[in-house]
């Protein structure tokens, strides 16, 4: 048996398993959809409404005016809006779960080997309930820390305030959000290591996964924020774009044209979530590691090939 060691994430490999799970992704892109769809529903019969009511012209509108009447608008509305969103958060925060847990076993438990998309997704509300704990740990650690860093933060603050020391506040404001926004993704690199570590038989703890995640992100910080970066640009970039194009280019505003970009933007991010995730899975050891002496073979003659196509179909 060969002692395995852990590896460092891949995008490489993210992107091959990615364009291996394309039904997944038009799932993922599917969902985001629908869950927000009744928070869509109510703001295009008030807030839409509203904006399509205001002169075209440049300059018509004060722009302070536009926001007291797009406020004006939603004030009837406000519940429902905010209903709407929220259980659209938790839909879209239950579906994560579970197609995180199911990428893992499929992987892991399987080997990537041909199955169903319906499979993953079964397989992956096998361990369903411990990612819900691995994400509800993630979330207490970074409540957690950003406790430990607003509390000193905003007794400097209120000093600041009382001694009429603009300068002082607004820097211990700026230091502040920047240090959250660091923890942050502190915390979503952490948890992609241990959603990948707790898929291992010998790790059972959604806690104790969590933490070995945040030591493997710290053992590899470059490589980590290397790949988390690979990613995250281009589904920034296709909603940055896709918002720029309404804004600049009047003739696009309600059109089809608008319409399809905004559904290609959404496509584009629902690709990088799944390949981000994926470019993980080489810190178990299990995966991306071709090498002939770590692989047994099979009764059929064959070892176990990560590489080989899969068909999710």
């Amino acid at each position: 048996m060969v002692e395995r060691s852990r590896g460092r994430p891949s995008p490489v490999w993210g992107w091959r398993r990615a364009t291996d799970l394309w039904r997944l992704i038009a799932v993922c892109w599917a969902v985001s959809f629908l869950a927000f769809a009744p928070a869509l529903l109510v703001l295009r019969t008030t807030v839409f409404r509203a904006l399509s009511a205001l002169p075209g012209e440049p300059g018509a509108v004060p722009p302070g005016d536009v926001g007291l009447i797009l406020l004006e608008a939603a004030r009837p509305v406000i519940f429902p809006l905010g209903l709407a969103v929220v259980s659209g958060i938790f839909v879209l925060w239950l579906w994560t779960v579970l197609w995180h847990a199911g990428v893992v076993a499929w992987q892991l438990w399987t080997g990537g080997r041909r199955v169903r998309l319906g499979e993953v997704l079964g397989l992956g509300m096998v361990a369903w309930w411990r990612y819900i704990r691995l994400s509800l740990t993630a979330l207490a650690a970074l409540i957690l820390a950003g406790v430990a860093l607003w509390l000193p933060l905003e007794s400097s603050i209120r000093a600041s305030l009382s001694a009429m020391n603009e300068e002082r506040m607004m820097l211990a404001v700026v230091v502040g959000i920047g240090i959250t926004k660091l923890i942050a993704i502190v915390v979503w690199i952490a948890t992609m290591h241990g959603a990948w570590l707790l898929g291992l038989p010998e790790n059972r703890s959604a806690v104790l996964s969590w933490v070995r995640g945040l030591w493997n992100a710290f053992r590899t910080p470059l490589s980590s924020l290397f790949t988390w970066l690979v990613w995250l640009v281009p589904a920034w970039l296709a909603a940055v774009l896709t918002i720029a194009a309404g804004i600049q280019f009047e003739g696009l505003r309600g059109t089809i044209a608008l319409v399809a970009l905004s559904l290609f933007a959404s496509l584009v991010r629902s690709y990088c979530w799944v390949g981000m995730f994926c470019s993980f899975a080489p810190v178990t050891g299990l995966v991306g590691r071709p090498e002939p002496d770590e692989t047994e073979p099979s009764e059929s003659g064959k070892g176990n090939d990560d590489s080989a196509p899969i068909d999710i179909c």
